[in-house]
């Protein structure tokens, strides 16, 4: 089951949760032919980089698209649990208003997250301002760890969108380069979501469409 959370992103204040399922798009999919080659290559060079450690079992997730419209908050679907994975897709990014906060709009992946019930999690998010941010939330406290240049700052647009996490370390790499590499994140559960956050409350707000979703788990 997908599971869907809702989040603002600087209050650190106690928090106001929801949480609820909604079906899961498709499933586990087989291996799509024309991105399997691509990913496979990619894990390869990880895997003989040191980076990951090989042997491991990959899931191809399909698509997926979501929208977010309130200002300032973000939101998650769960779909896996992992502490050590691969997960990778070319995502595209969407505002329904030309002049957004773009820096609270965009896509990112929820990892180290405790789960239902608990606020706790870890973010690596793409956002419009150009900007890869780390951020989260332990106990209510609101997490960060930095922002680091990808791309200029656009309204619309996309990228491969690859985030390598294992335990409390994380990679992410934008259309297959290195961008960042982190450490000492708190590994407060194993839950993997695709979030949305949005800057606006115009229309659909944030649209995120993720195209090719791979998953690799060692």
């Amino acid at each position: 089951m997908w599971g869907k959370s809702v989040f603002p992103k600087l209050m650190l204040a106690v928090l106001a949760v929801v949480f609820f399922c909604a079906p899961l798009i498709g499933g586990p999919k087989a291996l799509a032919d024309e991105a399997e080659d691509k990913f496979d290559a990619f894990i390869d060079k990880l895997s003989k980089s040191g980076t990951i450690s090989s042997g491991g079992e990959t899931t191809y997730w399909g698509d997926y698209t979501d929208e977010w419209a309130q200002i300032g908050w973000y939101q998650w679907t769960r779909f896996e649990n992992a502490e050590r994975f691969v997960l990778s897709a070319n995502v595209s990014w969407e505002s329904a208003h030309d002049r957004p906060n773009n820096f609270e709009s965009g896509c990112g992946i929820i990892f180290n997250d405790s789960g239902s019930g608990s606020s706790n999690h870890i973010l690596a998010s793409l956002r419009m301002d150009g900007l890869i941010y780390f951020t989260g939330l332990r106990n209510d406290y609101y997490l960060s760890y930095g922002t680091y240049r990808y791309g200029k700052a656009s309204t619309k647009g996309s990228a491969d969108f690859t985030l390598v996490v294992d335990g409390d370390k994380a990679v992410v790499y934008i259309n297959g380069e290195r961008i960042v590499t982190k450490a000492n994140f708190p590994v407060m559960g194993d839950n993997v979501g695709i979030c949305t956050l949005s800057g606006t409350n115009r229309d659909y707000g944030t649209r995120c469409t993720w195209k090719d979703i791979y998953m690799y788990k060692w």
